[in-house]
């Protein structure tokens, strides 16, 4: 499907139109206030293991994932930290790039609401636009990809991102001339990027046994679906980023997907990502793209 994007004056191309490009550049936000979330089932199970939070690992390992990036030629766009913000440095959720512009969300637990501020600011500082706000409920940018141009789908927990919310967005890519397609997420996963994720343009990951038939079925048209099990869907590793040239951003917490990702002929850059994954995160949830060829 080829829907010509109404962009912003003067530009030529889009930011961003889909999730599998050659990445050019991302935003990022060091973990300099980062703590686990309280409520979060994933951080529940890791407590019960006996681990705890470390901050100087986090920040360790968040300089890895930037120094993989930067290594295939990503410039990194570095968000400021707010020390009243804990989960900013998960910038996926704050803000999508769309191909006309930023959009902003709206978050839902408390303890991140402020975190539209740091994308605005960021916004007016690089000259980008905003294309919309949302603000009929809260939707998270962990809910929201971009498969390709024409097609969007949003993630809907009624936790994360509410059902008010996705219908506002899910409107505005149709007043484009694009396909929005809303996929039911099981509240206790949080988020859709939990259980699906694009490599390619051929390949996905997905959490086959977990979303609704119909959803697995209408993606299996688009992309051929490596599934993926609860126990790993659990450790995060259906969470990662294309990075275009069929090369992947995964975590070295996931070796059973990303043996399987290498079998299929993928690069896989894998840096530790300990203190996120146990958290609930990966490097889907860390980067917030904002431009892709």
């Amino acid at each position: 499907m080829n829907i010509p994007s109404r962009l912003p004056d003067g530009r030529k191309t889009p930011f961003v139109e889909n999730e599998f490009g050659v990445l050019r550049r991302v935003a990022l936000c060091t973990p300099d206030h980062f703590e686990w979330a309280a409520e979060n089932a994933i951080v529940a199970q890791a407590r019960l293991r006996g681990k705890q939070m470390d901050r100087a690992a986090a920040i360790v390992q968040h300089g890895e994932l930037r120094a993989a990036l930067e290594m295939v030629g990503v410039e990194c766009v570095m968000l400021a930290p707010d020390p009243h913000l804990p989960m900013q440095t998960f910038t996926r959720d704050s803000g999508v790039m769309t191909p006309w512009g930023l959009l902003i969300c709206q978050m839902a637990r408390p303890e991140r609401r402020g975190e539209w501020a740091g994308v605005t600011d960021f916004a007016a500082k690089a000259d980008l636009p905003v294309w919309n706000r949302v603000t009929a409920g809260s939707l998270e940018g962990g809910d929201v990809q971009i498969l390709r141009p024409g097609e969007v789908i949003i993630g809907l927990s009624e936790v994360r991102t509410t059902l008010a919310a996705a219908t506002q967005v899910a409107d505005w890519f149709r007043e484009q001339g694009w396909t929005a397609r809303l996929i039911a997420v099981p509240a206790h996963f949080l988020h859709l990027d939990v259980l699906f994720s694009v490599l390619n343009d051929r390949l996905a990951l997905c959490a086959t046994d977990i979303l609704e038939p119909d959803d697995v079925a209408w993606l299996a048209e688009r992309f051929r679906l490596l599934p993926v099990g609860y126990r790993d869907v659990m450790a995060m590793s259906c969470n990662a980023t294309a990075l275009g040239n069929d090369t992947v951003l995964s975590a070295m917490q996931h070796g059973h997907t990303n043996a399987m990702l290498r079998a299929e002929g993928l690069t896989v850059l894998d840096p530790d990502l300990e203190q996120f994954v146990l958290e609930g995160g990966s490097t889907h949830c860390l980067t917030m793209p904002l431009e892709r060829d």
